[in-house]
């Protein structure tokens, strides 16, 4: 598994995470907010990750 995947294999899970959270204590809740950031870091990673992808894809000409 790459790190791609792995990230986003992580994100699912943070994300179940989240929603049982929010239903469980309402979605101002401090470990809510935590959880959002937690999850936000990993969608940022997952994208940087995915950018990088494509510009070593791309033709230098």
């Amino acid at each position: 598994m790459n790190n791609k995947e792995y990230i986003k294999v992580r994100i699912e899970k943070e994300r179940q995470i989240l929603n049982q959270l929010a239903e469980r204590y309402g979605l101002r809740h401090k470990a809510v907010l935590n959880q959002s950031l937690l999850l936000d870091t990993l969608i940022n990673k997952y994208n940087k990750a995915k950018y990088e992808d494509l510009q070593r894809k791309q033709p230098i000409a």
